[in-house]
């Protein structure tokens, strides 16, 4: 055993001796190329040799099987020749192209000698795959690296695919944990994707968004699955992305750059109250460098981003309005010499990325793979998702680091049988702090938030310990697989969310009076320490029944093991069907069905487990008693006597989420590389997470005559003539018992077209439109129904529902590509005019999209159910009934590759949000206590960035 096998087994054995658990799990979703061999009459060739080569890379052989079929896995993208050669034959040779999750399939006939003197050359499509059963979309290696991309987040390519809508902005102020990823599938929540590395979990299980943050430059490509029904998807009930970095090859490789922002050529913030522009300075600089240690046997590939940025941010809150609020909380003592300021504040952002992997050939039949990534950054002043009615008390700064390590081993252990093993031991940092963060925040419904917010002072430690092994065996027209996964997620917080004190006013003139209608707090040991286990196995057969007929099923099993104070669901199976048709020689019909099951939301489990009633409870006052409190001017630091706790728990049956997907789909193959793609899919959400109060007795009509004995001081328009809840509650012991289930459902239709070129003559092209409609009854975990005895009243349209969406996305490239030496040869001589165009380039995103949905609410708890975020909507809205406008996004990318030295340097300008459309974010919610909506009821408070350009100059070699 050599020295760098031994070491890596050692890192395995040392990872799993700390795991309080046995286990393997599958591995990630490379590119491959599989086939047989057949003489002239059909019959298979055993022991052919099939070598497959690129250029500066390493060439790899395997031999054929004794039914003439040949199998290579884990394939970095891009283009290959593979060359078939046997005694008494003619050799034959071929060019594939291939991607990350794409299985190539060749069929390799070879001429006996004498009867044929020549090679035959061919080249396999990739554009259309006739043995791919599901919908997926690639993001090659030229979009990564050529598209405009505003944040240099690789993921925001995910947004390209028609079926991905965006995340609703609703979602992230819900506690800033309903929702940290940044798309969704199917009309399912944007936690529910899962993200693969490398083949390694990539998910941050707390807030559902991604952890690594990675260099562009580090990213070979990777593809998006909506919904893969081979068994080996899985993860969550929503989409999957299989992401693949960059390896070195025989030639050293690699760029340098450096990216500059300017405020004074951005576009003016369209909700913006102050005379100018915000200022910004933003500096953007990396390297990235890749090529042999060893030639042929190890590799490296390294790349490193640092972002300084300093900017200014504003609230949009009157002059006078902030004249009145000043005024107002002096009169009492609960904020002591609290002051709003008007005007801009300073924000900045850093981040350091970097990544380092290295790939060893072992033998002919062993490989490994170690990358290690780090990811810092902070932001100060901006760093929550809050609106323009939000002080900068109540905004805040975070600090997230994250460090992984990851592995694969590839064995082929004979010639059709593959293994491959992962592994991965990852930790994730995160902590916040907002502007103020003692003393209580005060909350006027639809006009300020300021003070301490109710979150926003947390900080968490999330590790991950993962492994995952999945063998392969090709047969003669069966390409089988299995294995299984294990991730095991510790988590430890520290979320005192609450402990400062939260009073709400209805309006501005009840500030002025000191009368808050509503009061909350929490108390006890905010500190928590839990962790979660989850169990993947899965078996699956990839059949070519016929040339013209492919068959994917299987079986998948998920079990995530929670702390054991939670109701544990075991039978959670899921089969898997998918079937590729070919009618035709250009046509693919495409249908399949599947279950996938979902991973509980680590943040909800973790506010059960602090709120238990033992570690800590929270209390909620409201009418006179609030009043009472705030101008006593006392904010208590113990609970308060004779008021009872209010807690959450889990429901006994707690059974885990998962979605039903069905579709069909019919892809046909154009001219020139590209194909026409439509699809109609249906996704059905089931025991997904709702929360409400179940501790409630039945409500009542609220009349004049009843209202001071249900406790309704001054009732209001929005309270007479409709339903209440008494003091009366069902334990006595408890106020509130927030009740988290998995009773709530979802339900998604949607029709997709497609148009998809690759990058051939200079030009790639990807467009396509969706029409979509999604229903639910709760959009997140946390979310409540404005009566628990009357759940079916809450089905409505979702805060995922996106009814149109079409995007654009282009690459075109005059003349020669510099970076591609063939090209450049093929073009040695140009004209004048060529010469002077030759590379420029041109790279667009144009996005279209109807507008988030939002729940209007009254802005108070009116219906006195004793919970916060409220949930009363206004009498004759239903729930989700306000939308954004329409969205409309346009990104440009110019570039001049100039020759230099050895390489080449690209002049760059690139613009986002290019048309400075004012694309509206949030809207005011707040509807108001009276029979006529609020000033403000229903208006933009928040809006996407405006038009910013960005200048960057990339010498790449």
């Amino acid at each position: 055993m050599s020295v760098v096998k031994a070491i890596f087994c050692f890192v395995l054995f040392a990872i799993g001796a700390v795991l309080p658990f046995v286990c393997v799990a599958q591995g990630g979703n490379a590119g491959a190329v599989t086939g047989v061999v057949l003489a002239p009459n059909g019959s298979p060739v055993a022991g052919a040799t099939v070598t497959i080569s690129a250029p500066d890379a390493p060439a790899r052989i395997v031999k054929s099987a004794d039914d003439g079929t040949f199998l290579l896995r884990d394939l970095s993208s891009g283009d290959y020749t593979v060359k078939t050669t046997s005694p008494s034959f003619v050799s034959d040779v071929e060019s594939v192209s291939v991607a990350v999750g794409r299985m190539t399939r060749l069929s390799v006939h070879l001429a006996i000698v004498g009867a044929q003197q020549s090679v035959n050359v061919t080249a396999a499509p990739v554009t259309f795959d006739t043995s791919q059963t599901s919908s997926v979309v690639n993001i090659d290696r030229d979009r990564v690296e050529e598209l405009p991309i505003p944040s240099r987040n690789y993921l925001t390519f995910v947004l390209l695919s028609p079926q991905a809508a965006p995340a609703n902005p609703a979602l992230q102020q819900q506690g800033g944990t309903a929702s940290g990823g940044n798309f969704s599938f199917g009309g399912l929540r944007p936690g529910s994707n899962a993200i693969y590395l490398d083949g390694v979990n990539d998910n941050d299980e707390f807030t559902g968004s991604s952890r690594t943050q990675l260099s562009p430059e580090a990213i070979s490509d990777f593809q998006i699955v909506n919904h893969g029904f081979a068994a080996q998807s899985g993860g969550g009930a929503g989409g999957s992305i299989d992401v693949q970095t960059r390896t070195g090859v025989n030639r050293i490789h690699g760029d340098a750059f450096t990216f500059v922002q300017n405020g004074a050529l951005n576009g003016t913030p369209s909700l913006g109250l102050n005379p100018h522009k915000p200022d910004e300075n933003r500096v953007r600089a990396g390297v990235a460098l890749g090529g042999p240690i060893q030639r042929d046997k190890t590799f490296y590939y390294v790349a490193a981003e640092q972002e300084m940025a300093r900017g200014e941010d504003t609230n949009d809150l009157n002059p006078s309005t902030i004249g009145i609020i000043n005024s107002s909380i002096r009169k009492y003592p609960p904020l002591g010499n609290l002051s709003l300021q008007s005007g801009f504040f300073p924000t900045t952002d850093q981040e350091t990325e970097l990544s380092g992997r290295i790939d060893r050939t072992m033998t002919a039949r062993e490989a490994i793979m170690l990358r290690y990534a780090f990811t810092n950054g902070r932001n100060v002043n901006d760093a929550f998702n809050t609106d323009e009615l939000t002080d900068r008390t109540a905004r805040g700064s975070s600090f997230v680091a994250d460090n992984s390590l990851n592995g694969t081993l590839s064995s082929t252990l004979t010639e059709s049988v593959l293994n491959k093993l992962n592994f991965e031991l990852a930790q994730r940092r995160a902590v916040e702090r907002t502007g103020q963060s003692v003393g209580p925040g005060i909350l006027v419904s639809g006009t300020a938030l300021f003070g301490t917010p109710s979150s926003g002072n947390d900080k968490r430690f999330e590790t991950h310990t993962e492994f995952a092994d999945t063998v392969a065996l090709q047969l003669r027209q069966h390409f089988v697989q299995f294995g299984a996964r294990a991730d095991h997620v510790a988590l430890r917080t520290e979320m005192p969310d609450g402990s400062q004190g939260l009073f709400v006013f209805g309006n501005l003139a009840a500030l002025q009076n000191g009368t808050p209608d509503f009061f909350t707090q929490s108390f006890g040991n905010f500190n928590t320490n839990l962790g979660e286990i989850r169990f993947a196995g899965f078996a699956q057969d990839h059949w070519v029944a016929f040339p013209s007929l492919t068959l994917d099923y299987g079986l998948r099993y998920e079990y995530n093991r929670l702390p054991s104070s939670f109701p544990q669901d075991a039978l959670n199976f899921s089969p898997r069907f998918g079937a590729a048709w070919t009618p035709l020689k250009t046509v693919i019909i495409r249908s399949g069905f599947g279950i996938f099951y979902d991973r509980f939301q680590l943040s909800t489990i973790n506010r059960i487990s602090e709120f238990d009633g033992t570690r800590a409870s929270m209390q909620i006052v409201e009418d006179t008693d609030a009043v009472n409190l705030y101008q006593s001017g006392r904010i208590p630091s113990v609970p308060l006597v004779g008021v009872a706790p209010s807690i959450w728990k889990a429901q006994p049956g707690l059974r885990n989420p998962y979605s039903e997907v069905a579709s069909l789909s019919v892809e046909k193959s154009l001219p020139w590389q590209t194909t026409l793609t439509g699809e109609y899919q249906f996704v059905h959400g089931v025991h997904l997470g709702r929360s409400s109060n179940v501790n409630l007795a039945a409500p009542v009509i609220l009349t004049a005559s009843n209202a001071a004995s249900l406790g309704v001081s001054s009732p209001t328009s929005q309270q007479l003539g409709r339903l209440v809840f008494t003091k009366d509650r069902l334990d006595a012991s408890y106020d509130a018992v927030n009740q988290f289930a998995t009773s709530a459902g979802s339900s998604y239709n949607g029709t997709t077209i497609t148009l998809n070129r690759q990058f051939q003559d200079d030009l790639q092209i990807m467009a396509g439109y969706t029409y979509s409609k999604t229903i639910d009854d709760a959009s997140y975990d946390l979310e409540q129904p404005q009566n628990p005895y009357a759940i079916g009243d809450e089905r409505a349209l979702s805060l995922m529902d996106q009814r149109h969406r079409f995007t654009l996305s282009g690459l075109w490239l005059i003349g020669p590509d510099l970076g591609d030496p063939a090209d450049a040869v093929k073009n040695a001589n140009p004209g004048p005019i060529m010469k002077a165009l030759t590379g420029l380039e041109f790279a667009p995103i144009i996005s279209i999209a109807s507008g988030f949905r939002s729940n209007p609410v009254t802005g108070l708890d009116s219906n006195r159910e004793h919970i916060f975020p409220f949930a009363v909507r206004p009498d004759g809205f239903n729930r989700n009934a306000l939308a954004t406008p329409v969205n409309v996004d346009v990104d440009l990318r110019v570039l001049k590759m100039v020759p230099l030295y050895q390489g080449h340097l690209d002049v760059v300008a690139e613009s986002f949000n290019l048309l400075n459309h004012r694309n509206v974010s949030l809207l005011n919610t707040a509807f108001g206590s009276n029979a006529t909506p609020a000033s403000g009821f229903g208006g933009p408070i928040a809006t996407s960035t405006a038009r910013r350009v960005q200048f960057s100059l990339d010498y790449e070699f």
